[in-house]
């Protein structure tokens, strides 16, 4: 695809391209269709098919030939390394384990041998959503097993682990701070005075702290228990989670496998919050560095703080620099699937940045389909926002595809940004 040589566009070579991930599934379907085909097999590849997060999706195969009794029939579903999906041989949405075939590493392969295959099938979707092929092949005896087509499907030799050895012990709590610091001074932040928070005798503790408008991170970190007299034992791993001021909400989380926990939280408004954590020495000190970046300029408060705090997060996250001018369309809709022709001025770039307003995301996807080149941001349900860069060209017009799957009554809110060429090319 053709696209200028700016700094717009660089981010979206990050970004997912639907049309090339397609072509690639495609060619891997084509690898084992000729495969089959080399070792006499009569093979057909159905059409493209698309299934969204936990969608059943009824598949019809395609129509053999005919072939001698006994002869084997072969069925593979290809989908993305990433997709988690299972096909009901019943040709029903069973939940009967004996109907179902799980994917690995995004295929599920089955085959009958002089027995009839259901020509009906059931797809289901169990984490994540993309394109699939299939692939079915009629043959006197069993086809080539897929791993010897596509060995990078079917996962390495398991090598006997080697001991690591103890690990070498963690700089100080101070150290690691100005590090952590460091990073975020960068990355244009302000950072914040530490303070201490004392882990009580479990190595659990809490603390207390008010987050201006802006996109915050707090770092938790604890002494190394190796270095204590006389030296404890055990690796350090200290976990936290932030929550609202009434302590129903859980605003952030951390539950890594890592000796400090880090805390990140945008808002649009004053916010109070409660911070715990556990896994710190007994006793122990816990030290807090915070940082924070202002709200980035020019967001809409239409739909309120909380709406404008989850565009600032997406924003700060993808880098880009400050918008420079306010929102040229600002648009709303609710759950489901919604594609808006929007006018654009030709030979301009533009940022589109997305929102929940109300409820909470299960998935957000957001497009731009210029032509027949599109720039796409697809967002699981840790992130309640989304965001895409594209140049217009020659056109006038974009189609803006918003796809919001969550809670009951889910609303959403899009701004478009006209921007200078290189709005991505500044970290932030």
């Amino acid at each position: 695809m053709a696209w200028r040589a700016t700094g717009t566009v660089a981010v979206l070579l990050t970004m997912a391209w639907a049309p090339a991930a397609r072509a690639e599934l495609r060619e891997t379907a084509e690898r084992v269709a000729q495969s089959w085909r080399e070792g006499g097999a009569a093979v057909v590849i159905a059409r493209t098919r698309f299934i969204n997060d936990d969608e059943s999706l009824p598949l019809l195969l395609p129509p053999m030939p005919e072939s001698p009794l006994g002869s084997c029939t072969t069925v593979v579903l290809l989908g993305p390394r990433g997709l988690g999906f299972h096909a009901n041989l019943a040709g029903t949405d069973s939940d009967d384990p004996a109907d179902r075939v799980a994917s690995e590493a995004g295929v599920v392969s089955f085959a009958r041998c002089g027995e009839p295959m259901p020509r009906r099938i059931v797809v289901t979707a169990d984490s994540g959503r993309g394109a699939f092929e299939t692939v079915v092949a009629r043959s006197a005896k069993a086809v080539k097993h897929l791993r010897e087509i596509l060995p990078e499907r079917a996962g390495g030799l398991a090598l006997a682990a080697t001991e690591p050895g103890r690990l070498p012990a963690l700089p100080p709590p101070a150290r690691r701070a100005e590090v952590a610091e460091l990073r975020g001074r960068r990355d244009g932040a302000t950072v914040a005075p530490r303070t201490t928070w004392h882990a009580r005798a479990d190595g659990s503790g809490s603390g207390a702290d008010l987050l201006t408008p802006g996109c915050h991170v707090l770092e938790l970190l604890a002494p190394d228990p190796r270095a204590s007299d006389p030296p404890g034992h055990g690796k350090l791993d200290l976990d936290a989670e932030m929550r609202d001021a009434s302590g129903d909400r859980v605003l952030a989380r951390d539950r890594s496998d890592a000796p400090d926990a880090r805390l990140s939280l945008c808002v649009g408004e004053d916010t109070a919050v409660e911070v715990g954590f556990v896994g710190s020495p007994p006793g122990g000190p816990v030290t807090v560095a915070h940082w924070a970046w202002p709200l980035p300029a020019h967001l809409p408060s239409l739909w309120g703080a909380e709406a404008m705090a989850r565009m600032a997060h997406v924003l700060l996250t993808r880098h880009a620099m400050p918008l420079l001018h306010e929102p040229a369309v600002l648009t709303q809709g609710g759950s489901g699937f919604t594609a808006m022709p929007t006018p654009v001025e030709p030979g301009a770039c533009y940022v589109a940045v997305v929102a929940v307003t109300q409820g909470a995301a299960r998935s957000i996807t957001l497009r731009a389909r210029v032509g027949g080149q599109e720039s796409i941001d697809d967002r699981g349900p840790d992130e309640n926002g989304a965001v895409v860069a594209f140049c217009s060209g020659e056109r006038d017009a974009v189609v803006m595809d918003v796809d919001v799957r969550g809670t009951p009554l889910l609303g959403w809110g899009l701004a478009l940004y006209r921007v200078a060429d290189g709005i991505w090319e500044l970290a932030r």
